[in-house]
């Protein structure tokens, strides 16, 4: 019973590991994204313009939510609200590929 109890407290411990790593992870990205909130984003419905709204978790996975904005600068908007809906989720993995791409433009 002894190395059962171990050996659980070795895994929680590990999770608590985890999880504070993730939070500060959230931390960061919630800087970069405050300071720089606006992204264009290619949704299948086609390209709008998206601003930060929050940082969450979903099945423990870290996704950024971003809110659509109205722009006459980008044709695709009404669509995109009214197929995809005004909100839109990345993955950390995505949101740091679009804000690199976005970076070298």
């Amino acid at each position: 019973m002894d190395n059962l109890h171990k050996s659980f407290e070795h895994m929680k411990g590990r999770i608590m590991r985890n999880y504070v790593k993730e939070l500060k992870s959230a931390d960061y990205l919630y800087l970069v994204c405050r300071e720089n909130p606006l992204l264009v984003i290619s949704t299948e419905s086609g390209i709008g313009k998206y601003h930060f709204s929050s940082i969450g978790f979903k099945q423990n996975r870290m996704l950024i939510e971003f809110n659509l904005i109205m722009d006459n600068d980008y044709i695709d908007s009404q669509y995109i609200s009214e197929n995809i809906g005004n909100k839109y989720y990345l993955t950390v993995n995505q949101f740091l590929n679009a804000y690199k791409k976005y970076a070298i433009a």
